[in-house]
């Protein structure tokens, strides 16, 4: 499957890029919360809008891991489902919960885009950045967790109805796994 295959390397691609993006912010946020002590320790000042900043800052780095624990099957997972369900096929199991993450994934998608086109509006900025700016990273992630539970339903589909051989791509390190791993 073409699509499978494709997916699986788009996905492959904006999970490098996310843990690259969460590392900067992550240390942008750790320097700027520094920056901001030492200013109000030492010099009795600091910087104006830091504390906003930050609050978006955690915003970013927060859903980042959330799509980059999504990417590789570390999210939080209900037991008592897993378990209730133990009869039933893994492969159709995993379609289930697969189709139902989309279909929530794209209803979120879809409201946190409205959300946006609706502070698009505002003209509140932070610095000379829009919120809705700040705010876009909220559907963008979204539809990354979109994309990999999109892959999962293909993936799943595949093994369901008869083909048994599934399209690995390989990372840089040479792993095989490419996309979702279980």
């Amino acid at each position: 499957m073409k699509i499978l295959k494709l997916l699986k390397r788009v996905n492959l691609f904006l999970y490098n890029a996310q843990k690259s993006l969460v590392t900067v912010l992550f240390l942008a946020l750790l320097g700027i919360s520094a920056l901001q002590l030492v200013l109000r320790l030492f010099f009795k000042s600091g910087i104006v809008n830091a504390e906003t900043l930050t609050r978006y800052l955690v915003m970013w780095v927060a859903f980042l891991g959330g799509s980059l624990a999504t990417y590789k099957w570390r999210h939080i997972n209900l037991d008592v489902v897993s378990r209730s369900f133990k009869k039933l096929n893994k492969n159709l199991f995993n379609f289930i919960i697969c189709v139902c993450a989309c279909v929530i994934l794209g209803v979120f998608c879809k409201a946190s885009v409205d959300f946006i086109m609706m502070e698009m509006g505002e003209s509140s900025k932070l610095f000379f950045i829009p919120v809705w700016v700040l705010e876009s990273i909220i559907p963008i992630m979204f539809f990354c967790m979109f994309l990999v539970y999109l892959q999962g339903t293909l993936d799943s589909a595949a093994k369901l109805f008869g083909r048994k051989k599934t399209v690995a791509v390989n990372d840089k390190n040479g792993n095989g796994e490419g996309g979702l791993t279980k």
